[in-house]
């Protein structure tokens, strides 16, 4: 590749970076949004609200608070705003006073987790499209959708607080298909595939800092539709890339090696291998993957973490609060703590993926990469038995230990997925379906934290001990996973999907002879 293609895929990288630490893990940002929907008094007329007789008859003009004087009402809290003279002072209801109770924070968590949920779902029929149109369709459709996620934004309310499910999903799922769509620029950069990948996923986790910034304009008086109007300027950079950068249809790996020739880069290149042509539109190769083994066993660890990852999210206030922490200091200290730490994963993710790209091994290229592949998911099963025994500890300090761990093993998790899933034993033109299925398995996940949290509240007495243990016992038996990867490994049962059908014999010679096609072994 010439030194202008050299430059080319450098540029690329870095802005595919910026993308994906502002526009793809926007939701990641959710502990600082709520305190702007609470100054915006969404869902405030779950709370009691007990007020003056001069503030009284101010909320007759506003709808969401008609009948929030009634004496059957939850207790509410209030915390006074003070406002330093020369400061801009909170654009704040009532005088400067912030009013909220639990039962509000509970519908905002439980909004939280059904986005979530519906994101999840609709990853698989976008990586389906992904997988049939390429990528610029998939982009410009990402587009639209983070379009209409900005402008539904824009239009809700306290008066209207269902709007937050459609249009934060739709922002959240335009995130995660822009993430999927620059992964394969890894490609591009050869020995430091899996690096440029991490980082990527770093960044993509680390996106919390733009709620970060809407919060800080939101204490300068700037309200949060506003924010999200501007936000729509984001869809300039997304369609530059879209058009300058990346291919029409996708980056192949392996890459070839007269690949960057004749602006291959812009989307003009196709390649020449009639077999990808072939699997592109050949189900059949698909379906083999997903009936084997390795994909079963992937989707099966991926959804009992996923499900430990939930179960940490709802039940975070309520460990601390067993802690004696007030509630209010675990909303303004902790959450934003937690929130915080999420920029390790841009220190965090580079340093895994340099674990995966580390060669040295007399093993074939493809059996190296898988071995890598095995060492960052048991790493991630360890990060996940611990996740689930520090909750069982009555220590602060511990739980504070906690948030670093959790953060290390969610960009392990996805890290060791991405790998696994990129490796050469998957055929790379469905992709796309491999991540949507596993973001499938991950909304079903979040449907079981669901029957967790009922059994917690409704027959525990907010007691989540017995739901730890039963999280134990999964996570024991996600470490088949793991094993299976070995066992594979050790029989020489990977193969090079670019070079022979899937599922096709492989023969003795095959397991041992290593890749001298593969751009790691040139």
């Amino acid at each position: 590749m010439g030194p202008c293609c050299c430059s080319k895929r450098h540029v690329t990288f870095v802005w595919a970076t910026l993308e994906c630490l502002f526009f793809t893990g926007v939701i990641f940002g959710w502990v600082w949004l709520t305190v702007t929907l609470r100054r915006d008094a969404y869902f405030l007329d779950l709370c009691n609200v007990s007020l003056s007789e001069d503030i009284s008859r101010d909320l007759t003009k506003n709808e969401v608070l008609k009948d929030s004087l009634r004496k059957d009402r939850p207790k509410c809290r209030t915390t006074t705003t003070t406002v330093a003279p020369g400061e801009v002072e909170y654009r704040l209801p009532f005088n400067g006073t912030q009013y909220f109770c639990d039962e509000q924070e509970d519908r905002l968590d439980l909004m939280y987790v059904v986005i979530i949920i519906v994101r999840n779902f609709l990853i698989l029929p976008v990586g389906i499209f992904l997988d049939k149109y390429g990528t610029t369709r998939t982009r410009l459709l990402t587009v639209l959708t983070f379009v209409m996620g900005t402008l539904m934004m824009t239009f809700s309310s306290a008066a209207f607080p269902w709007l937050l499910i459609p249009a934060l999903s739709l922002v959240s799922l335009a995130g995660l298909v822009l993430l999927i769509t620059n992964l394969q620029v890894a490609n591009l950069f050869g020995e430091h595939r899996y690096t440029v990948m991490a980082t990527f996923i770093g960044a993509y986790h680390a996106c919390s800092v733009i709620m970060t910034c809407m919060k800080a304009t939101n204490d300068l008086g700037v309200g949060t539709q506003t924010s999200f109007m501007f936000l729509t300027i984001a869809i300039v950079p997304i369609l530059v890339s879209t058009i300058a950068f990346l291919p029409k249809s996708r980056i192949p790996w392996p890459l070839p090696a007269t690949y960057g020739n004749n602006h291959v880069l812009n989307g003009h290149g196709r390649s020449k291998n009639s077999r990808d042509s072939r699997n592109r539109e050949d189900f059949a190769a698909f379906k083999n993957v997903a009936c084997s083994s390795l994909f079963a066993w992937s989707l099966v660890w991926f959804g009992i973490l996923y499900l430990g990852e939930c179960f940490y999210d709802e039940n975070f206030r309520l460990v601390f609060t067993r802690l004696g922490v007030d509630k209010e200091y675990i909303n303004t200290e902790y959450l934003r703590l937690y929130s915080g730490l999420k920029l390790l994963g841009l220190a965090v993710a580079p340093a895994l993926g340099y674990v995966l790209d580390w060669r040295r091994s007399f093993n074939p290229p493809r059996i190296q990469h898988m071995y890598r592949s095995l060492m960052l998911m048991v790493l991630s099963c360890i990060l996940a038995l611990l996740n689930s025994l520090l909750p069982l500890i009555p220590s602060l300090p511990f739980q504070i230990a906690g948030f670093v761990l959790q953060i290390v093993e969610r960009v392990a998790v996805l890290v060791a997925v991405v790998s696994f899933l990129s490796h050469v034993h998957f055929p790379i033109e469905h992709f796309g379906k491999y991540i949507g299925c596993h973001y499938l398995v991950a909304s079903l996940s979040g449907l079981v934290g669901f029957a967790f949290q009922y059994l917690i509240h409704h027959h525990m007495n907010s007691n989540p001990f017995y739901v730890h243990l039963i999280l134990l016992v999964l996570l024991v038996i996600s470490c088949g996973h793991p094993i299976n990867i070995w066992y594979h490994c050790r029989q020489g049962l990977i193969h090079d999907a670019s070079q022979s059908d899937y599922g096709a014999e492989i023969t003795p010679q095959e397991k041992l002879v290593p890749d001298l096609d593969s751009p790691s072994t040139a």
